[in-house]
């Protein structure tokens, strides 16, 4: 259901998948709508008015065939965009190792997006990799340009939480980056936002 996981390279040019790369541009009211019509339902059904909308019936094909064969009747859809935090904060990838830190201190955060110059998607980063340079004997002025950015996950917006939970386990990666149908960074979702999914009491269930 559109998740990507993009290999560990240079941040030169964007490193969002060709699939994400070449969609049509689609309204940014369906992610809404489609949430309304699947959430509460074992095996969602597409409504009349998407019909034509290519990404959003395959969305919901692929889901409702992927709940008939586990037979789970606790695994509601989910889509990534209910859980996603908007609050996204970008570095250049010009910007050095400690300005990266610097960044997540300031707005208390522990991602950044990495962006080239003509403002595309050069990765996504955490804390953690950055200390893990540093501590590998990286000068902490080295810039983001001179790394291998690690790999990253990257979702549409009506990529199903369930599904995508179980590929940033099995890829051992903390978050994951959401793209709208313009092709933009449009929220992060990360381990927090499952753990808090399960404070608020909400059922989230996966199979490991």
């Amino acid at each position: 259901m559109a998740i990507h996981i993009a290999e560990p390279g240079r941040p030169v040019g964007t490193r969002l998948p060709e699939a994400l790369r070449a969609r049509r541009v689609q309204g940014t009211d369906e992610t809404d709508a489609i949430r309304r019509t699947a959430s509460n339902t074992e095996q969602p059904e597409e409504p009349a008015r998407f019909q034509g909308k290519p990404e959003v019936r395959r969305a919901l094909q692929e889901y409702q065939e992927e709940s008939s064969g586990e037979g789970d009747a606790e695994s509601p859809y989910l889509p990534s965009s209910r859980l996603a935090s908007q609050a996204l904060h970008t570095i250049s990838a010009k910007a050095p190792l400690r300005m990266a830190l610097d960044t997540m201190a300031h707005h208390l955060v522990h991602h950044l997006v990495v962006t080239t110059d003509a403002g595309e998607v050069a990765g996504l980063i955490d804390e953690t990799w950055i200390l893990r340079q540093i501590r590998e004997g990286m000068d902490e002025t080295t810039p983001l340009s001179g790394c291998e950015l690690p790999s990253f996950i990257t979702v549409t917006p009506e990529t199903d939480a369930h599904h995508l939970a179980q590929q940033m386990l099995s890829h051992e990666l903390s978050a994951a980056l959401v793209i709208n149908h313009n092709n933009q960074p449009a929220g992060i979702v990360t381990g927090t936002d499952f753990l808090r999914l399960y404070a608020d009491g909400h059922h989230l269930h996966t199979t490991i």
